[in-house]
C-alpha cells in the first residue's frame, strides 16, 4: 500500500501564520481525516486530494478549531456530486452539533452520514486502516487516535498535556504526531491550559519508544526553530510540521 501523510494546518487556535489543524491521511485512492480545521477544504483542492476521496473524518475533541471546517467540507462534496455515505467518528458534543445542523437543515445534505460517536477502543476499520481511540486529557471530552496501515502505525494525539495515556496507546509507532503548542519555557501556561511543549512531546516519543516525532498545532508565539530546539535535546528524530509539508509513510 501507498501512504502519506498530509499536513493541511497546523496552527493552534488563530491562524495568523499557520491553518487551523487537519490531517490528510491518503492511503492508496482513500483518504482519511484527522482533525478538519476551518480552511481544510480549500487545502485539500489545493494539495489535490478530493474531497470525494474522504472515506472518514476522525475529530478529537469539540474545540472549533478542530471540527468547524467540517460543515464547509460537507456542503462541497454535496456540490461536488458525492453520494457514498462519509463516516464521521466524533466526540458526542460534536455529534449534538451535527444533528442540530442537520435537522435545521441549515445546509443542504445530499448524501448520507454514518456517525459513530467516540469510545475508547476501535472505532473504525476497512481494507485499508484501522483507527483506535484513547483518552487524553484537555479539559473537555478529547482523545487520540492510532491508526494501523498495513504493516505501517501511527499516533495523532489532538490536543493534550502530558498524560499516560499516550504512552500506554501509542508504543512503538513509526510516528507520533504530537502537539505542541509551546516550547518548555511557556509550560506554566501549558499546563493552565492543558496543553503540551514540545520538550514534553519529545519526553513522551522516548517513553513510547517511538520511531519519529512530528510536531504540531503550533502557536503563533513560536518560531519552527525554537519549537524544534526544544525537542531536539531530548529526542533527535524530530521534525516540526509546516502546513502542505507531505510525510511519507
Amino acid at each position: 500500500m501507498s501512504s502519506k501523510v498530509f499536513f493541511l494546518g497546523t496552527g493552534a487556535a488563530i491562524p495568523v501564520t499557520r491553518g487551523l489543524p487537519c490531517i490528510a491521511l491518503r492511503v492508496d485512492s482513500n483518504i482519511y481525516l484527522l482533525d478538519v480545521g476551518e480552511g481544510c477544504q480549500s487545502r485539500m483542492l489545493k494539495t489535490g486530494l478530493s474531497p470525494i476521496k474522504v472515506k472518514a473524518v476522525f475529530v478529537t475533541h469539540p474545540h472549533g478549531d478542530h471540527y468547524l471546517g467540517l460543515f464547509g467540507l460537507l456542503q462541497t462534496m454535496g456540490l461536488m456530486g458525492r453520494k457514498e455515505a462519509l463516516k464521521l467518528v466524533v466526540p458526542r458534543e460534536v455529534e449534538e452539533h451535527i444533528k442540530v445542523v442537520v435537522e435545521k437543515k441549515l445546509m443542504r445534505l445530499v448524501f448520507p452520514l454514518e456517525l459513530t460517536v467516540i469510545t475508547s477502543g476501535e472505532v473504525y476499520r476497512d481494507e485499508k486502516i484501522s483507527v483506535e481511540a484513547y483518552p487524553v486529557q484537555h479539559g473537555v471530552e478529547a482523545y487520540g487516535f492510532r491508526v494501523g496501515i498495513g504493516k505501517k502505525s501511527l499516533c495523532y494525539t489532538g490536543d493534550t498535556m502530558p498524560c499516560n495515556t499516550i504512552v500506554e496507546n501509542c508504543k512503538g509507532v513509526d510516528v507520533l504526531i504530537h502537539e505542541s503548542t509551546f516550547t518548555s519555557e511557556m509550560s506554566g501556561e501549558a499546563r493552565e491550559e492543558y496543553h503540551s511543549t514540545s520538550k514534553d512531546a519529545a519526553l513522551t516519543a522516548i517513553e513510547a519508544g517511538v520511531a519519529s516525532l512530528v510536531l504540531t498545532h503550533i502557536s503563533a508565539r513560536h518560531s519552527d526553530e525554537e519549537v524544534l530546539r526544544d525537542a531536539l535535546r531530548f529526542f533527535s528524530n524530530t521534525i516540526v510540521a509546516r502546513d502542505f509539508s507531505i510525510l511519507y509513510l
